[in-house]
């Protein structure tokens, strides 16, 4: 069993993240979901507590912290622990985060906290003209660089109605490369 984190950021295919969480949790691995304040317009936490069976992280300050190391640094536990840390959808706004050393939000604070050793996977899904951005093309360099494993995007029709890169790619291709970075 693994100890995996599941970040799932502001975009409509954060509803395909539920079908990778599902998977691995019923794979035996130890799914932690962390969702930014714009995903959790698109798909509730509900849904990622029901499928992880625990409590998902939201806020870098919850409200009424317990003495779980995990309520008060929610940034730190369970980033420190994972055996794996994958972004589903991966929008621009938090590639640039990542690429940029920002941490104003639990996802992007999580990244920070990782040990060097963690596999970093995100999945980018985006406008085929926010894809083909030259700003967003070099934060995905500047990730790969520091070795983040880039899945997709694929090529299709997307949600805002136009065709092209930008797709992020389906939950089977990503689970497929979470275990293949567990190996």
């Amino acid at each position: 069993m693994k100890k995996i984190l599941i970040g799932v950021t502001g975009g409509i295919a954060a509803y395909k993240a539920a079908n990778v969480v599902s998977a691995l949790k019923q794979a035996g691995h130890d799914v932690q979901v962390a969702m930014t304040p714009a995903a959790c317009q698109f798909v509730t936490t509900l849904t990622f507590a029901a499928l992880s069976q625990k409590e998902v992280r939201t806020e870098l300050f919850p409200k009424n912290p317990t003495s779980d190391k995990g309520q008060l640094y929610p940034h730190l536990y369970p980033a420190t622990e994972a055996d794996l840390f994958a972004v589903l959808p991966a929008t621009a706004d938090i590639i640039g985060k990542f690429a940029y050393g920002f941490g104003d939000d639990i996802v992007s604070a999580s990244a920070l906290s990782l040990s060097a050793d963690c596999p970093k996977l995100f999945c980018p899904a985006m406008n085929s003209q926010m894809w083909d951005n030259p700003v967003v093309q070099e934060n995905v360099q500047t990730l790969e660089t520091r070795g983040w494993q880039r899945i997709g995007p694929e090529e299709g029709l997307m949600a805002c109605g136009t065709t092209g890169a930008g797709r992020m790619s389906d939950p089977k291709t990503i689970l497929e490369a979470i275990q293949a970075a567990l190996q």
